[in-house]
């Protein structure tokens, strides 16, 4: 009686939980800004753990290769994949401030490093 009292309470939470998930909630506007904030956090843990900032041209290329001269990128990715190479906060932190800068309208701009 104990295990079908609790089969049946199970069956009566988790239909109406996953059920939230199925209405459009999340446009795709805000589904581009989590993207852009996942890459941004991947490239700053790739920054840390050595990778040069060069292999990420090929990541953000549209069109032809890295070595052809008329190749074209997604400029907003590749500003974001290069600037996590100047972050110096943690990657959770740069996510964050990738997503609400997208989530505001604001266009990436790359950070000048202080070289001195």
């Amino acid at each position: 009686m104990k295990s079908l009292l609790t089969i049946l309470c199970f069956s009566l939470i988790f239909p109406s939980q996953s059920q939230a998930y199925q209405f459009g909630a999340y446009g795709t506007s805000a589904q581009s800004c989590y993207a852009k904030a996942m890459v941004g956090m991947d490239s700053v843990i790739n920054a840390r753990a050595g990778v040069p900032p060069e292999h990420t041209l090929r990541l953000s290329l549209k069109s032809g290769t890295p070595s052809e001269e008329n190749s074209t990128y997604f400029t907003n990715t590749l500003i974001i994949m290069l600037d996590a190479y100047l972050w110096e906060d943690t990657p959770h932190n740069y996510a964050i401030n990738v997503f609400f800068n997208c989530a505001a309208g604001t266009n990436p701009t790359l950070k000048q490093a202080n070289f001195q």
